[in-house]
């Protein structure tokens, strides 16, 4: 049997990464939706009414909600989404707490495509934090 595609939403204000993160997923069979800051992608929550299995998205959006607001805004509709961040700055305290409580995974910028798709594949498996 064939399992389902897996939805992946992915923030990002940055295009380059916003980009290059859809191309490297999709080619792995992920659905991808996109969106450039908060606002969007709870707009393409509200609007996407299938499972969206995944929420990548970067800590830093100003002047937008952050990747950890923007994260309890879409568990309080969709309790059951897997969170990824992707920052830049790994000494972010916000994020920090996060992943300690085992809410949600992290993945430091820069990162390879190879390093997108496992940190991807282990969320979606379940692996420890």
């Amino acid at each position: 049997m064939h399992e389902p595609q897996k939805t992946l939403l992915i923030v990002d204000d940055e295009d380059a990464i916003l980009n290059l993160a859809a191309l490297v997923l999709e080619a792995e069979g992920f659905r991808v939706l996109k969106a450039r800051h908060s606002d969007e992608a709870l707009l393409m929550m509200d609007s996407h009414r299938d499972v969206i299995n995944l929420l990548l998205t970067d800590v830093r959006m100003d002047p937008y909600l952050n990747g950890c607001e923007l994260a309890k805004c879409m568990r309080l509709l969709r309790p059951d989404i897997q969170v990824l961040y992707i920052s830049g700055y790994t000494h972010n305290v916000m994020v920090q707490q996060e992943v300690e409580d085992q809410r949600a995974y992290f993945l430091p910028k820069p990162f390879s495509p190879r390093d997108l798709v496992e940190k991807v594949h282990a969320v979606m498996n379940g692996a420890p934090v």
